[in-house]
């Protein structure tokens, strides 16, 4: 498949832009999170994103990445980058007397964003429904990544 350049940059800017926009936050927020903390956490995440877009998008095929069905440096990037910079964010600021309104925000936040994903051609479904990623995400922020930085923690 060929596209034109003006194709793919409607189908690409969404990931370029969250790549940008989440670096810079991640970058110039005041850091809460010790080097070692942020260290594993971002390794943790990131494997966690790939095993299971590996499985959900490449192994049951229900979701692509991109414009066409080769996979190009962007997607690498996007799935490298998004979810450990969203998983930093999150528990940077996150303390043990947040609310579960935070924790609720992180969900809500994080199914807009694959909707905008899905919404600007950047991901295809496949069978895959948007909205079967919120018990994902609800696991993720109320559970794992709670757990995780509890972990991280332990009371001395």
């Amino acid at each position: 498949m060929n596209f034109s350049k003006k194709e793919v940059w409607e189908k690409l800017w969404y990931p370029y832009t969250l790549i940008i926009v989440f670096v810079l936050i991640v970058s110039f927020m005041p850091k809460r999170l010790t080097l070692r903390e942020m260290y594993f956490s971002v390794g943790i995440i990131g494997f966690a994103t790939w095993l299971g877009d590996v499985f959900v998008g490449d192994v049951l095929k229900a979701f692509q990445l991109g414009p066409s069905s080769k996979t190009y440096i962007i997607d690498y990037l996007f799935v490298t980058i998004i979810p450990p910079a969203i998983g930093l964010i999150y528990l940077n600021f996150l303390i043990h007397t947040k609310s579960l309104l935070y924790k609720w925000m992180w969900v809500v936040l994080s199914f807009l964003l694959e909707w905008g994903a899905v919404l600007t051609g950047y991901m295809t479904t496949k069978g895959w429904k948007t909205w079967y990623s919120i018990p994902v995400f609800v696991l993720v922020f109320l559970v794992f990544l709670p757990l995780h930085l509890k972990i991280l923690r332990p009371e001395k």
